[in-house]
This record gives structure tokens, sequence and C-alpha cells, in this order.
């Protein structure tokens, strides 16, 4: 099965229910340079991710053959999503791949994208249609196939409705003098719209007379909106990007927290998580008593979430901890605990395992019996004071993280453009180093730790936030 997906227009949450879902249930996903990149967050840890990228002048595949790719990928009996920016239909060659899988009898599924022609003009606030101003819109390419110049642009020139050209950032004094030779006003409203919907969103105004003057080193890709509805963008400015294109790494819960911290400081980002975080010693996890502990201590918020989805799986009974006490390595930990009705009794003011060791250390006595969750290869500050103290403890290690290189040409595609990349972890940083991404991003780290982890690996970091919370980082970003 094929599903031609629409992502939208770039702008992250600019997508179908449906699309989600279908990109979660992929094997194989084909995606295009215009890809919001979270969008691969979707994905299972086991999906293979291909980069089939359209840059003009620069083809990381050709049509002919991701289309092919599409229908081997098929044949071999892979659920197949071909991830492509706006709407298939719209100028996206969906309809081409559409045809080419009905013709080689694979079943396929079209799934609508919003379109770029009219998610950017709303963007910039113009209303591509209005009582006053417009009762039609018409979408232009600029970039036809070769060889052919079907356009009509004496029959546009005399239209009343709003015009929208696509693909047109080459080609704007080109598109501007055609429109003016064939009777099209040079006073008419005009706008560019590049990278619309984005947090580098830029729109530049003008008429037809000026605008290729005024727009003449706009970035790819544009919209170029022609008509009286673009005066209004003066009355419907509503979008105020950052400016500041962020791409954050990291696990996916870490990516949770950072997220609903950007967006309520008005801000954006892309996200990757380009570790995986894979369970392990079920078994011996499955032979431990939880009631015989006093304390469970967890050190990251996968721990706690990889802990209570394995009770849930072997239907462990909630009441068994009614007597355990939880110690966390911090408050991104704790809110973790908290989702799952547990508040923490132990958080230390600095995220680290020292400081949990150093807390702990206060409370605990040769009594306690102590459970240790936590990662493959985590400090030994915490085994460390509990063997000190005489305090008897299992350590298990719940969970390996391992840098996900299938990630690898999407991480290299959005890092290019970034002017920030965010690492929230030494694991991010050491996946960042293996994967041997060149970027000019400004490297952000989330604390000292992960600074002197990225430090090892040769990353060189540009700013440290002040404390180790999703909150400091991006408050850390926007005050650059």
């Amino acid at each position: 099965m094929v599903y031609l997906i629409g992502a939208g227009p770039g702008g992250c949450g600019l997508v179908t229910f449906r699309a989600a879902e279908r990109i979660k249930s992929a094997d194989v996903i084909i995606f295009d340079h215009l890809v919001n990149g979270t969008l691969l967050n979707y994905a299972k840890q086991d999906c293979e991710l291909i980069y089939a990228g359209k840059i003009s002048g620069n083809h990381h595949l050709k049509q002919e053959e991701i289309t092919a790719l599409i229908i081997e990928k098929a044949r071999a009996g892979k659920c197949v999503a071909r991830l492509k920016g706006g709407d298939p239909f719209v100028f996206g060659r969906g309809g081409e791949e559409a045809a080419a899988l009905a013709e080689e009898g694979i079943d396929f599924e079209i799934i609508s994208g919003i379109s770029s022609c009219y998610s950017v003009p709303a963007y910039a606030g113009i209303p591509l249609t209005h009582r006053d101003f417009a009762s039609s819109f018409h979408v232009i390419t600029a970039h036809e196939k070769k060889g052919k110049n079907s356009v009509d642009y004496g029959a546009l020139a005399k239209l009343d409705g709003t015009l929208v050209f696509l693909m047109g950032a080459a080609k704007i004094k080109e598109i501007a003098d055609r429109l003016i030779k064939n009777g099209k006003s040079v006073s008419t409203p005009t706008a560019v719209i590049s990278n619309g919907t984005l947090p580098n969103q830029t729109s530049i105004f003008g008429t037809l007379g000026d605008i290729a003057e005024k727009a003449e080193n706009c970035a790819m890709p544009a919209v170029i909106v022609v008509g009286d509805v673009v005066d209004l963008h003066d009355k419907i400015d509503w979008f105020k990007p950052s400016g500041k294109k962020i791409l954050a790494t990291g696990t996916e819960t870490v990516l949770a927290s950072l997220r609903k911290a950007a967006r309520e400081r008005n801000a954006e980002i892309t996200e990757l998580s380009v570790i995986k975080t894979m369970p392990i010693n079920y078994e011996k996890f499955a032979e431990i008593n939880l009631s015989d502990y006093t304390y469970i201590v967890f050190s990251s918020a996968n721990g706690v979430d990889i802990f209570f989805d394995h009770l849930a799986k072997t239907r462990a009974d909630i009441r068994t901890l009614a007597a355990v006490k939880f110690a966390v390595v911090g408050e991104r930990t704790a809110a973790a605990l908290e989702k799952r009705g547990v508040y923490a009794d132990c958080v230390p003011r600095e995220a680290d395992s020292e400081s949990l060791a150093a807390k702990l250390k206060k409370r605990l006595t040769e009594k306690d019996n102590v459970l240790l969750l936590r990662a493959e290869g985590a400090s030994a500050a915490l085994t460390d004071m509990l063997e000190e103290k005489n305090v008897p403890y299992t350590d298990l290690a719940l969970y390996k993280t391992e840098t996900d290189f299938s990630k690898k040409d999407a991480l290299a595609v959005y890092a290019a453009e970034a002017d920030y990349i965010i690492l929230s972890s030494g694991s991010a940083a050491k996946a960042f180093c293996d994967m041997e991404i060149e970027t000019g991003a400004k490297i952000i780290s989330i604390g000292a730790k992960t600074t002197e982890a990225a430090g090892k690996y040769g990353i060189n970091i540009y700013k440290t936030a002040e404390k180790p919370t999703a909150e400091s980082l991006i408050n850390r970003i926007l005050e650059d």
C-alpha cells in the first residue's frame, strides 16, 4: 500500500490527522525537502527514512527514480508513505506518481495536504478572496515542464481575481514584465512571501512595477501574490515569526518539553529525535519485587516512561508502590513522574546525578533499600554514595540509548538550514558527532554536563542554558 501524503506548507502542525496516522504506520517514508522534520518523529523506530528532496537546480533523486523507488518498496510488501510538501496534487507531481502506481496495479491513497497557494498568503495577512476586492483566485506554476509554455499571460492580465504564482522566486521579474506587457496595471499590489509559515518567513510588498527590484534577493521557496487583496496585509498582520530557525535534537520525551516551551514563547522548533531509546533487562526487571524497596530512583524521564509502560504491559498492581518513595534527577523527570500520578519525594536543585546523590545521602540510612532505574553506562555518583553509606541497592539498567542513523539524511538537511541547534543531552551530542554533520548553526547546550560531553566530541558550544530546562534553553535562544 502507498500513501501519497501532503505534508503542508512547512509550519509545524499544518498537517492533517489522517496524514499523521499514516506516517505512524509506514514501513518506509520517502520525504521531500519542504517537509517539516518534526513529522519524521511520528515514524516507527524501525521505519526506513529516504530523503528524495528536490531543491531548485539540485535534485537528490530525479522524479523517475522516486517513482521507481516507491514501486520497488511497495512490491516488497512495505507500507510506503510518500511525504510531499503542500498538497500532492497541486504542482506536487502526485498525479504522475498516482498514475504510475495505478498502471502497476499497486493500491494507493491520496491524503490531501494544506497547500502553500492559500496558506502562505494567509500567514502574510493576505486573503485570496474578499467581497470588496476579489471573487476568485488563480494558481499558476512558474516552472512548467521543459519545452512547454502554455501559461497565457494575456488571459491572466485580464482577470480580476487574485493571481498566485508558485515556485517563482527566480522568475519574479519575468512574471511581472509579462503581466505588465499584457495589460496588467504597473501599480497592481504585489507580494513575495519566502519560507511561508516558518519562523524565518519574510514578506516583501510592492507593485508589479517595483517588486522585482525589491525582492531581488528573496529566499526560496517563495509564493508571489498579485492583486488588490495584497493591500489588506496591513490590517490582517497576525503572524509574528521569531526569525530564528531552531532545530532540536534528543529523545521524544525531551522534544515534547521543548515543543511546549517554544510554543509558550511564540517560537517554533523543528524536532528531530536522533537518539533511539531501547528498553533492556526486562527479564531481570520482571524478577524484582518492588515492595522490597524503600526508594526508587529515576535518572531521566525516559526511565519513568519505560518503567510505567512495563508495569502496564505486565499488569502489575500500582498499589505495590504504596510505601515506596521516589527520587528523581531533576524537574523534567519529576514532571514525567507527575504525569503518571506520582509526585517525587526527592528532587535536587541541579539536574545531575551528583546533586541527586548529595540530596539522597542526607535522607538514606542502612535500613533503606534502593532501586536505581536508569540508562546503561550511567554515572557512578549514586552507586558510590550508596556504597559509602552501606545502603543496599539494586542498579538496573532499564534502557540504553543509541544513535539513530536512519535520521542522518534528515539531520543533514535541517541542520544546514538552522540558525540554532539544541543539544539536550550528552547522548544527543554523541549522535550529532557520530553522523558527522556540518553546519553553520549556533549550538546551544541544555547544561554543563552536555557542554562537557560536546567538548569531548569536538563540538563547539555557542551558549549553555542557565538552567537545564526546556524553558531556559528556549529563552537563551530568543534572547540572543
